[in-house]
């Protein structure tokens, strides 16, 4: 079977540290059926000298193999808790039958597994899962009518819509996340089957988690960072498991999002940010997971039910002693009520909050000469909060900047912007990056997005643009929480291209499987009363919130700067 190297999360770590002392269990191993009668290779560990209970269980199901050390660490201090623990390699992984088909088979088979534990006569009828990244998207994969015995999940850094924030954002293709993931893990058959899907249908339809939201029945813990590859998508698995959700999962959903990136969960030091200690979430994460599942699998835990629903990281000039934020806020929902407030771009290349006069701006957008990736929502080791003056100096990038802020601006909430364009091509791709630009002239990424022109109209159709027509494209550009400290100016930097983030668009409306060498994109970006491209930002009184309670204390120190590229 297909062997895959183990992840660099932080969250393995945080176990590691925790379950040092946890070595010894009662271990076996066994196979269960999937429906298709593909064998799950699975090992099963029971508490030390408890017999053969029953308990309640705890699921981990990996695509990086049972016998990782961070899964058999995990189990052992989940047995310490008072726990019996399953891992399980999914299929065609490691030591399981059957051949790695992504998440497609997820679904099912992490379905048949909890049906399996559930009627074992060690499980006392109670299961909850665990896990991150891959091992979270497989808990969202088969919550959609899971086994009732299945109480609650814990999900970190993880999404459950694989179309939307694990494969096609805003329509582009995630080329260094989907390509550079498979192919460590010996399977680009995979990737190649995700290209063949590039529109919503019946394939992506035959194992999506939002649209069968209605089904899950499962309280969640859902944990990720403003950095994280997944970051929406965390997010918007709160939303609707807490809104949309079958009768168990309505109001019992939290989320925790923290200043992270997906290799730096619950660190300290994202990309150039050193972020003040209180970023730091290893000493708060274990026991919150613990008092989860004990509430969930044991009867109760004093105090859960009353946490806020959500704990967000309110993120704030790193250096600057007396600056407002890098502290958590607790919420009780997500997104908050906010207050959009536009910044207009002009023919100066300005922010302001009045309607600028009419004007245009050309734009370059070569697919041989694509703007690189610099920072941002990546699985590379280069990503988080990074410096974005190298790019802003490239002809082809236009910034646009507000003036110093007078007092600062706190934005919570989702980002987007909203461009209007007079395309020489049918398809074009729109990316946008929004950067804190501090007052020594660095300006430092908070989030970004795409938009794939021909994908504006949604996500089962192609519409082309319409040359020399006057045509808006909206930007999402994830979510956010931040402080713009005064003295500090906003920008967002407009481009046609960030790779190898996003695949290159060749902006000739061909076939993008078989692409040609691709055309020069010269689109008109246009600004005045009735072209508005705007910045929309969610402001917020964050003063009006508790600080964290859940968390520890508060601690530590302003943070620090990491050095410019």
């Amino acid at each position: 079977m297909r062997s895959t190297p183990t992840p660099r999360l932080c969250l393995a770590a945080a176990l590691l540290v925790l379950a040092a002392g946890a070595a010894g269990a009662q271990t076996f191993t066994t196979t269960v059926a999937a429906p298709d009668g593909t064998l799950l290779a699975t090992d099963v560990y029971f508490p030390i000298g408890a017999g053969w209970g029953p308990w309640p269980v705890i699921l981990q199901r990996t695509p990086y193999g049972k016998q990782a050390y961070t899964v058999q660490r995990a189990c052992q201090l989940f047995n310490l808790w008072g726990y019996a623990c399953v891992g399980q390699d999914e299929r065609g992984c490691h030591d399981s039958g059957g051949v790695y088909t992504g998440y497609v088979n997820e679904g099912g088979d992490g379905r048949a597994t909890l049906d399996w534990i559930a009627g074992q006569l060690w499980c006392d009828g109670n299961i909850g899962t665990f896990g991150g990244s891959a091992l979270g998207m497989t808990q969202y994969a088969f919550s959609p009518g899971a086994n009732p015995a299945l109480k609650c999940m814990v999900a970190v850094v993880a999404t459950p819509d694989f179309y939307h924030d694990a494969t096609y954002q805003g329509g582009a293709l995630r080329y260094a996340l989907d390509h550079g993931w498979l192919a460590d893990q010996n399977a680009l058959d995979v990737f190649d089957q995700l290209k063949k899907h590039r529109l919503w249908d019946a394939w992506w339809a035959s194992y999506a988690v939002l649209p069968n939201v209605a089904t899950v029945n499962v309280p969640t813990l859902h944990v990720g960072g403003w950095f994280d590859i997944f970051q929406q998508g965390t997010l918007d698995a709160f939303t609707s498991f807490q809104h949309l959700g079958g009768p168990r999962a309505l109001g019992n959903q939290k989320v925790i999002i923290g200043p992270w990136t997906h290799y730096g969960t619950f660190q300290q030091t994202e990309g150039q940010f050193t972020f003040p200690t209180n970023a730091i979430f290893v000493d708060d994460f274990i026991p919150i997971a613990r008092d989860w599942f004990d509430h969930w699998l044991k009867g109760g835990k004093a105090g859960v039910a009353s946490w806020p629903a959500a704990q967000v990281y309110l993120m704030g000039a790193v250096g600057e002693p007396d600056a407002p934020g890098n502290r958590w806020l607790d919420l009780p929902d997500w997104p908050p009520l906010a207050t959009v407030v536009p910044f207009y771009l002009d023919g100066r290349r300005s922010l302001q909050t009045s309607q600028p006069p009419t004007a245009e701006l050309g734009m370059v957008m070569d697919p041989a000469n694509p703007v690189p990736t610099l920072g941002g929502q990546e699985l590379s080791s280069e990503a988080g909060p990074y410096d974005q003056r190298p790019l802003e100096a490239r002809p082809d990038v236009a910034s646009f900047t507000t003036a110093v802020l007078e007092k600062p601006l706190t934005v919570v909430g989702r980002v987007r912007c909203r461009l209007w364009i007079r395309p020489d091509t049918p398809d074009l791709d729109l990316t946008v990056r929004l950067t804190d630009v501090y007052p020594d002239g660095r300006s430092m990424l908070v989030t970004d997005g795409i938009q794939r022109a021909r994908m504006r109209c949604g996500d089962s159709e192609e519409c082309f643009l319409p040359l020399g027509v006057p045509t808006e494209i909206v930007v999402d550009m994830w979510s956010t929480a931040i402080v713009f400290n005064a003295g500090h100016r906003i920008r967002i930097d407009v481009a046609g291209s960030n790779a190898p983030r996003f695949e290159v668009n060749p902006n000739d409306g061909g076939d993008l499987n078989h692409p040609s060498a691709g055309v020069v994109a010269r689109p008109a970006l246009l600004f005045g009363p009735d072209t508005p491209s705007r910045l929309e930002l969610p402001a917020l009184r964050a003063s009006a919130f508790p600080r964290r309670r859940l968390l520890a204390g508060q601690r530590g120190t302003v943070g620090s700067v990491g050095k410019t590229p």
